[in-house]
């Protein structure tokens, strides 16, 4: 699976707290060695439709993916297939809220 990576999301990564950097980390690593379908049926991502949540540049579906029990990231899917990381939530809570 091709992995695209947003500045919003790099930035976030960057700024986050190291082991939330190494979450992220792992997270990547794996999302690489797995293919669309596994992607969304791999229980340790929670790979979810945020429902009604469209993102703006490509008018793509918005999902969420767990990266640590409390961080999530916001993801959609282009054509290839690529999975592209918008944006890093450090709280779960906020990441459907769009913060």
């Amino acid at each position: 699976m091709r992995i695209e990576i947003r500045p919003a999301f790099d930035e976030a990564v960057r700024a986050a707290e190291k082991p939330l950097r190494l979450a992220a980390a792992r997270m990547l690593v794996l999302l690489q060695s797995l293919d669309l379908p596994q992607i969304r049926t791999h229980r340790g991502l929670h790979f979810e439709k945020l429902h009604g949540m469209i993102e703006p540049a490509t008018g793509e579906q918005l999902y969420s993916l767990r990266v640590t029990r409390r961080a999530s990231a916001i993801t959609c899917v282009v054509t290839g297939p690529a999975l592209v990381l918008i944006s890093l939530h450090p709280q779960h809570d906020n990441a459907s809220r769009g913060r």
